[in-house]
This record gives structure tokens, C-alpha cells and sequence, in this order.
């Protein structure tokens, strides 16, 4: 709550901003995350070594009520007395634990008070020691708070009859100053920066009891106008959008600038536009998490449903304003799936609003059957596949039934049968009403949609069907969005309308007498492996891999992999693809047979020794990053592979060009967004230039230039001699790079051989449940299979 009329030294201003922390749920958050960590260094001292046994010990957890109260405020003195409570948990719980509590709470409060309100002592900066004003203005705040918090046990210590109050206290502020004054300083050091980043420094946060505290931010009674130049009636729109700039804090430019957008009740709208454009921050706009959680200067006005975003709680909005994060596992928080769903039902509307056990049950069951995951009720989460784990994320956003759902790149991780059910699932809530908006790369499978808005330094640049921006593939080039790449196989013959669709390109050929010639030429370039070795690198062997008690992810597979070939492994989702992927280099042992690297069995190698032959990108780059900097987690790998200095600096700088995110080098990773931190991941791996490389869907929240930039870098790996092996359901991907298909299904090998054998096999891949991409697909019609634009564009004869 912001009080400019009180003093700091104002009880009343004390009372406020405590009470505050339970009115704000990041502030929750952030005091249950203090006194987790404060506990969980405190509870090992607990055996440690005793200054008075049972009430003092060398404990280095009591740095952290105050660099915690520094940053977080009054969070830190709530979480500094419910983790010494939880300590005391495990050895020293009593009578004393009460005032131990108040001690700790006050030390983690003093420090907040009087950083900066100490008059010509304070250094008028930032709460870290950088400078010796910094420094004594650190080390009188350590005196004071060691020492109420000292005298506060004490007192109430001996007031209990337990210990004389001369013999605790020094032993305690003794404690506290030491740890204070010797850790204290370097955490700062290293946190400050961070929390900085990331919008979570106590003073910077928007204390108000509702939102928008930008200077954009509205009253509560201010009229809200429409835009003149939709001529709707209000009642006719979800979502209205006038004005909008938002300039996160910290962040070098405004996301959005002058944003006007509206869109009509039942409307499905595609936004689109390169990473950066501002599509996630829109989306992000529409439920109130920017500006009520996404901290920065907020201007304009966005109103959904009638109800104006910035006046009300995210936690209200969640029920007309359904929302699937493009990091959508974050939303996953419970145990096994019909839970997860219950969950939020539940918190929506409790047993006291109506719901009983059996409406319950129903509506779950109805709505894992909407998005196919109907037999999957008792699963844990993470025992399921990502396209599963998304799909499962959807399902809980929609069993509350909003009035708008949007959704930050839905289509990423799911297979064709998924973005099938997907497509199906968009067509059911259209029918229902439902207003969805939807953040993609891609329009190709959402030709169905109303409109698609393109977004380009967060301004709206085009609007149209998406039947327009697929047949000018010079609009998509422009604002860097995903092209049709049969709109651009017919740009040279010169027809009046470009295809939009494969139906579209057959007419088209048909009226103009077109046909594809033969092309042997094509397929018999197509081999195995590249001829730079004929040797096997990873051999699979009848292998068998078991989760849980029969529950088999693999099932007597064998195959190998020979040096230089460019692999894809495609499949469903919980084919086992990713599984496979982990044998290669050590991550997973085989429940039953061998996996051998090199000759090598991996088993017995051990994953230190096999990372210096086999580099693995995760699907998730969160499983993977954690240096503090972008730099520094690029070049962790190669340093430890004992690459020289020069030669690892030089590395991480082209890997850094080559994924673009030259200049990002001092960032902290996870302060990017998922598709920057897939390219940080890639990077990190690609400097160690390692003989195999499996990628886990590497394209993954890229947008059509990065994803061209990145498959170019990996093709270009794979000339040089690297061993690359590519998990990915873009079919698109398959047709273009790889060499050699393996199909999975079910956990078993379906299918081995080139690319363009694997998709000329029609009862194959229908067994699959997979697609064949617009260009094949096209060329089947004449008994060819084709993979590239350049195949059918020189195929293409009259």
C-alpha cells in the first residue's frame, strides 16, 4: 500500500504494510519460500555445534532474516519467525520457541526500517555493500537488529525462569552479528541483482489494495469508452483494448506501445508476430497479471467481459479469463490428474456453492474427455508425456468453464493427433461461445480461426483471415511469422490467388494442367549415414524400459546409430521418444538389455564420461539451466571438457550469434522467456561441440526466423562431422533436415529407414497417427514424395 503521508518510523505504517503480506499473494509466496529456506538451514545446526546447548548454536541460517528483510520487507520478518518456529521443530520446540519467534520476526523487520532512515549515517543507496558508506550503514543495521532480536529472546527466556538474560543475549547478538557481517554482504552481492531483474525488491513492488500503480492506472469510477471505429455494441465485445503501452521495469523499451485491439464475443483470434513482438505480454494483459504481477509503467485501458482489468484480482478474473502460459508446467500443481482438475474446480466453486461428489466426478470426466485424456484420471503429471502434460494444463483451465481462454502457443508440444483433438476441442468451445485468443508462430493448423492479428514491436502491424496471411507469403516474411510453403512453391508460375491450403494447391494444379515430374534423382540421394563414417556410434539392443511396475515406457527395442547420420525420432506423444533419447547418454539405464556408446555400455560409463560424446537438449530448458548468467552456462560445458580459454570464449560467442541472442551475455537465463531460454540451452550444449547431439523439439517457442536459424546451425553441425539426433513432432522439420526416420509407437519400433521411405509409407504412418507435412502431402496425389519447397518447385511441370 503505498502511505506517503507516514512517517517510516510510523507504527501505524508498520501495522499496514505487516498486515499487507496476507493480502498479497506474492508476498505469501515469498514469506512461505523465506521460512523454507531459513528452516531448511537451520534444522542441520540443530546437531551442530552448541554455544549454550538447546538454545544456541553456530548457526549460519541467521544471515538470513537480514539480507531476506533487505530485499523482501516485511515478508522476511514473517517468514524469519515461522522458519525458526519450524526449526525448533526438530530439537529445541518449547515455551522459549514464542519469543524466539518475535526475535527473529523483529530481525527480520529492523533491517527494512532502517535501511536508508538512519539521516546523514545512511548512504542514500541500493541495500548491498558496494562502498564503505554502504558498508557502515550494513554494519549499524547489523548491531541494532542482532541486538533487539538478542534482548527480545533474552528477556523472554529468563522471564520463563530458563536462563539469566546476561548469559543468552551476548551468545545470540554475537551469533547474529558474526553470520550477519560475514555472509551477509556477498549474498547481497548476488542476490540484489537478481530479485532486481525480476521484479521482487520489496520497495519497487505495487503495494496498492487493488492494482496499477503504472502512471496509466485507472479509477474505479472512470468511464470506460470504446473505440469509435468498431461500431459494436459494447455488450457485443470480450475483450476491449485502447491505448495500451506497457514498459516492464527495468526492461530498455515499451513490449506494447499504443496497442488498440477489440474482439467480438465467440471470436477465435490468432496473434501473431516474432519473439519480442509482445504477444505473451498481450496475453499476459488480458487476466490482469500485467500490470497487477508484471511490475512496469501501465497506460490504457483493458477491459474483458465488460470488467476492466487493472480493478480486479487475478484470482477473480481466473474464472471468465482462462489462461494456458506458454511455460504451461509451471500450472501444474497437484498429484494425479483428476486432482489437478478438482483443484481448480474446487477453488472456483467450493462444496458451500452447490458442488457434491458426483458433479464433481461428472464434469471432471467430461471435460479429460474433451481434450483426450480420458483413462488417465489416477496419473501423476509428470509421469505424463508434454503433450499429455498440456493438454492436462488446458483441461484444468477449462473445467471452470471461463468466457474467454487464451492461450500463450498451445499447438508447441503436442504430436498431429494432438493438434487433431486441439483443432476439434477450438471448434467445441467456438460452438459454445467461448472467446479464444491464442498466441502462435504458426497458422497453418488454425486456418478455421476468425482473424489473425499480427503483432510487430508491440504494435498491431496487419489484420486478416488467415486464409490472406497464408496465401502472401511476402506478409509473413515481412513480420516473421511461419510461411506456407506451398504458397511459395507456386509464387514463380504465376496464378492470380496463391494456395492457402493442399486442397487449394491440387484445384490450382488441376486447372493449369500441372504435374510433377519423376524424381529418381531425389530418391536415390537419400542414404543412412553420411560418408564420413560407417561406424556404429550408439548401439540399442533389446531394450526394455520399465517406470513403473508394468507399465513399460519401451518395449524390445533395437536399433543403432551410425557416425555422421542426421536422425529424427518421430512418434505420439508417450511413444517413448524422449525415453529412447535418454539412454543415449546415460540419463536412463535399461531396465532389460544394452546400450552401447562407442562400445561403451552405458551402464557402466557413468553420464560424466558419456557427456563428452553425446550432448542432450531437453525439451524443457528449465531441467537443464543454472548459471546466473548466459555466458556463464554456455561456457560451463566447454570449460569442463577442458577447453582453453580463447578457444571457449570464441565458442561462446558463434553460438551465441548462431541462436541469436548476441548481447545477452550478462542476463540471467531465468530472466528470459522459454523460447530464449531453449536457445541458451542449445547453445550451452552446441559450445561443447560434443560427436552426438540429441535435440528435444528445438524449435520449441522459436519463431520462423529463429527456427530457421537454428535448424541451419544444426544442419551445419551435422556437415561438419556431428552425430545429430532430433526429437521433434514438426513434421515440417523431418521432411527438410533429417536423413533417417525412427518411428515409434506405443513404446516399440513401428518404423527405420530414410525420411522419404518412412513418409511414402501411407499404412505406416496412418498407424502412427501422424501427418504428412503440405508438401508431401501434395505430392502424394501423383505418387511422388516429396520433402523440400526446392523438390516441388523443380518438380512442377505442365
Amino acid at each position: 500500500m503505498n502511505l506517503p503521508s507516514l512517517s517510516p518510523w510510523s507504527p501505524r505504517r508498520w501495522y499496514r504494510e505487516l498486515r499487507h503480506v496476507w493480502e498479497d499473494t506474492r508476498l505469501l509466496v515469498l514469506t512461505a519460500q523465506i521460512a523454507a529456506i531459513y528452516a531448511a538451514v537451520l534444522i542441520p545446526f540443530k546437531v551442530g555445534i552448541p554455544i549454550i546447548p538447546g538454545f544456541v548454536e553456530l548457526r549460519p541460517a541467521n544471515v538470513i532474516p537480514i539480507v531476506s528483510s533487505l530485499l523482501f520487507g516485511p515478508a522476511a520478518a514473517w517468514g524469519s519467525g515461522i522458519g525458526n518456529i519450524i526449526g525448533d521443530c526438530f530439537g529445541t520446540l518449547g515455551p522459549a520457541s514464542l519469543f524466539g519467534f518475535l526475535g527473529n520476526f523483529l530481525y527480520g523487520f529492523v533491517p527494512y526500517v532502517l535501511w536508508g532512515n538512519l539521516g546523514w549515517l545512511s548512504s542514500g543507496r541500493e541495500p548491498v555493500v558496494r562502498s564503505w558508506r554502504q558498508g557502515l550503514e550494513y554494519l549499524i543495521i547489523g548491531i541494532l537488529a542482532s541486538m533487539v532480536c538478542a534482548v527480545t529472546i533474552g528477556w523472554g527466556v529468563e522471564l520463563l525462569g530458563l536462563l539469566p538474560f546476561w548469559l543468552l543475549t551476548p551468545a545470540i547478538f554475537f551469533n547474529n552479528l558474526v553470520m550477519g557481517l560475514l555472509l551477509g554482504p556477498p549474498l547481497l552481492l548476488f542476490l540484489y541483482p537478481r530479485v532486481k531483474q525480476w521484479n521482487l525488491f520489496y520497495r519497487d513492488f505495487d503495494r496498492g489494495t487493488l492494482v496499477g500503480s503504472g502512471s496509466g492506472a485507472q479509477s474505479k469510477t472512470e468511464t470506460i469508452r470504446e473505440p469509435a471505429s468498431i461500431g459494436l455494441h459494447p455488450e457485443a465485445l470480450a475483450v476491449s483494448i485502447q491505448d495500451l503501452t506497457f514498459h516492464p521495469t527495468h526492461a530498455p523499451r515499451p513490449v506494447l506501445s499504443k496497442l488498440s485491439l477489440a474482439v467480438k464475443r465467440g471470436e477465435l483470434v490468432v496473434v501473431m508476430g516474432r519473439t519480442g513482438s509482445g504477444k505473451s505480454t498481450l496475453c499476459y494483459a488480458l487476466n490482469g497479471l500485467v500490470p497487477q504481477f508484471v511490475q512496469g509503467d501501465f497506460q490504457g485501458t483493458v477491459t474483458v467481459m465488460g470488467h476492466q482489468t487493472t480493478h480486479t484480482p487475478v484470482w477473480e478474473q481466473a474464472n471468465r479469463v482462462g489462461m494456458v502460459f506458454q511455460d504451461f508446467e509451471t500450472q501444474l500443481v497437484s498429484t494425479n490428474v483428476e486432482t489437478e482438475l478438482r483443484y481448480a474446480l474446487e477453488s472456483q466453486n467450493g462444496p458451500r456453492n452447490g458442488w457434491n461428489k458426483a458433479a464433481l466426478h461428472q464434469r471432471i470426466h467430461d471435460t479429460l474427455k474433451l481434450v483426450g485424456l480420458s483413462g488417465l484420471a489416477r496419473r501423476n503429471p509428470f509421469c505424463l508425456s508434454g503433450g499429455q502434460r498440456q493438454r492436462l494444463v488446458v483441461a484444468s483451465v477449462l473445467v471452470r468453464e471461463p468466457q474467454v481462454l487464451v492461450m500463450d502457443q498451445p499447438l508447441t508440444d503436442l504430436d498431429p493427433e494432438g493438434r487433431r483433438v486441439f483443432i476439434q476441442l477450438l471448434a467445441q468451445l467456438k460452438a459454445k461461445g467461448v472467446t479464444v485468443i491464442l498466441a502462435e508462430h504458426c497458422i497453418e493448423d488454425l486456418i478455421a480461426a476468425d482473424r489473425v492479428v499480427v503483432l510487430d514491436q508491440g504494435e498491431v502491424r496487419w489484420q486478416g483471415t488467415p486464409r490472406d496471411l497464408l496465401s502472401h507469403p511476402e506478409l509473413a516474411i515481412q513480420h516473421g511469422v511461419s510461411l506456407f510453403p506451398l504458397a511459395k512453391c507456386f509464387q514463380d508460375i504465376g496464378v492470380p490467388t496463391l494456395p492457402a491450403t493442399v486442397e487449394e494447391a491440387w484445384h490450382i494444379a488441376e486447372n493449369l494442367g500441372l504435374q510433377l515430374k519423376s524424381l529418381e534423382s531425389h530418391e536415390s540421394g537419400a542414404s543412412l549415414a553420411s560418408p564420413l563414417s560407417s561406424s556404429n556410434i550408439i548401439e540399442v539392443q533389446q531394450v526394455s524400459v520399465e517406470y513403473q511396475p508394468g507399465v513399460l515406457a519401451l518395449s524390445q527395442v533395437s536399433l543403432s546409430v551410425q557416425a555422421g547420420e542426421f536422425v529424427a525420432i518421430i512418434g505420439q506423444n508417450g511413444s517413448g521418444k524422449s525415453t529412447l533419447a535418454k539412454l543415449f547418454n546415460g540419463l536412463l539405464v535399461p531396465s532389460q538389455g544394452r546400450v552401447l556408446v562407442q562400445g561403451q555400455d552405458t551402464a557402466e560409463a557413468g553420464v560424466g564420461r558419456l557427456a563428452s560424446i553425446v550432448g542432450h537438449v531437453f525439451q524443457n530448458p528449465d531441467h537443464q539451466i543454472f548459471a546466473e548468467t548466459v555466458r556463464k552456462e554456455i561456457a560451463f560445458g566447454a570449460r569442463n571438457a577442458g577447453c582453453p580459454s580463447e578457444e571457449c570464449d570464441q565458442r561462446v560467442e558463434d553460438t551465441l550469434q548462431a541462436v541469436g541472442l548476441t548481447g545477452a551475455e550478462g542476463l540471467d537465463p531465468f530472466s528470459l522467456t522459454k523460447g530464449e531460454r531453449q536457445r541458451v540451452a542449445v547453445a550451452s550444449i552446441l559450445a561443447t561441440k560434443p560427436q552426438v547431439i540429441i535435440v528435444d523439439e528445438p524449435t520449441t517457442g522459436l519463431d520462423a526466423e529463429e527456427s530457421v536459424r537454428m535448424m541451419t546451425m544444426i544442419r551445419s553441425l551435422n556437415q561438419q562431422g556431428h552425430t545429430i539426433i532430433m526429437i521433434t513432432h514438426d513434421m515440417e522439420l523431418v521432411a527438410k533436415y533429417a536423413k533417417r526416420c525412427v518411428l515409434l509407437g506405443h513404446g516399440a519400433v513401428l518404423g527405420d529407414g530414410p525420411t522419404r521411405n518412412i513418409f511414402s509409407n501411407q499404412e505406416l504412418m496412418c498407424a502412427a497417427t501422424l501427418e504428412w507435412p503440405a508438401l508431401t502431402r501434395f505430392s502424394q496425389r501423383w505418387g511422388s514424395t516429396l520433402l523440400t519447397v526446392d523438390e516441388v518447385t523443380k518438380a512442377l511441370r505442365t
